[in-house]
């Protein structure tokens, strides 16, 4: 038997971070150094699709069918969950066919088990399709939790303790307050922002490291900034095997909800990702977590469409003023 499927992700490697050059407490001259390219630089290729220890990656505790807790990748631009092979026999996942899955770059096919309950936090799910990945593509983590476990609960991050709870939605603040928070294609989380002075659609993408522009975007950038830094030798390969080629920008304020991260590198790309999200048309960004690992802490309610940060450095100068 053989389904289809929208996710975003494919499999995962772990790579090296680029999308930041300093924290957003960093001198501006500190940035610039940090930023700008080298005369003649070589031709770089990282991996798509990572989760890198150093910026944070947020994880929920999970139990399936009983066994566990095991520790799973929560990634917000997912429509499917992910285990890892070697789970399958210990916590019987019955195997049930295999699934097309879109990657950021392409599209692969991969094996799909059914799982007879799941729980994390304030979820408990019964009868999870999920999609299997081979060992070596989530390393030590044991699978990645993607929209279809999550939709319609609250995701609360903690960067600082790499945690992520998942929890009912705050009903009570629905109609209370104005809705910050799209769900397109019925689950991947979307608020309006700025780059600079151009406005953009944010998918909010806590399972991917990098940060892409799509190519309306990144026109628009070029007439609003035709200073820029950029670097056009950037080339980005999938786990499916495609490779696409675009620039690095170091882009100006990235304005999220009353939220504004400075000094933000990103790969600008034609991914096919965006056609899937009905994206390719007007401007918009994939926000990785080497943005929003910026952050000290955030929640995304599913329930509510509701999105709430706080920027890591202001959170540092309140803990030292009450200190």
């Amino acid at each position: 038997m053989t389904s289809s499927t929208g996710t975003r992700r494919a499999l995962m490697m772990a790579v090296p971070g680029l999308c930041l050059a300093g924290r957003a407490h960093a001198q501006q001259a500190e940035i610039a150094a940090q930023v700008e390219p080298p005369a003649e630089p070589p031709l770089i290729t990282y991996e798509l699709d990572a989760w890198v220890d150093e910026w944070g990656r947020p994880t929920a505790k999970v139990m399936l069918n009983g066994q566990g807790p095991f520790n799973f990748m929560v990634d917000t631009g997912s429509t499917t969950t992910v285990m890892a092979s070697r789970l399958l026999e210990r916590v019987g996942a019955q195997p049930i066919g295999a699934t097309v899955v879109y990657g950021t770059t392409g599209v692969a096919e991969m094996p799909i088990a059914s799982v007879r309950l799941l729980e994390t936090g304030a979820v408990k799910k019964s009868d999870v399709t999920v999609a299997v990945l081979p060992d070596r593509g989530l390393g030590k983590e044991d699978g990645i939790l993607g929209a279809d476990v999550f939709a319609g609960k609250r995701l609360t991050f903690d960067i600082a303790g790499k945690s992520v709870k998942v929890e009912t939605p705050a009903r009570s603040m629905i109609g209370m307050r104005r809705s910050n928070l799209r769900l397109r294609n019925g689950s991947l989380a979307e608020i309006s922002g700025r780059i600079g002075s151009v406005k953009a659609k944010l998918m909010l993408d806590t399972g991917g490291q990098k940060c892409i522009v799509n190519p309306k975007l990144e026109a628009m950038l070029k007439r609003a900034y035709p200073k820029m830094k950029r670097y056009d030798r950037a080339r980005v390969i999938g786990v499916t095997g495609h490779v696409l080629t675009g620039s690095y920008l170091a882009l100006p304020t990235v304005e999220m909800e009353m939220i504004q991260v400075h000094d933000a590198v990103v790969v600008a790309a034609d991914a096919p990702i965006f056609k899937v999200w009905e994206l390719e048309d007007e401007p918009a960004m994939i926000v990785g977590v080497e943005v929003l690992s910026r952050l000290a802490a955030f929640s995304i309610d599913y329930g509510a469409k509701y999105f709430d940060g706080v920027i890591a450095a202001l959170m540092a100068r309140n803990q030292m003023m009450v200190g």
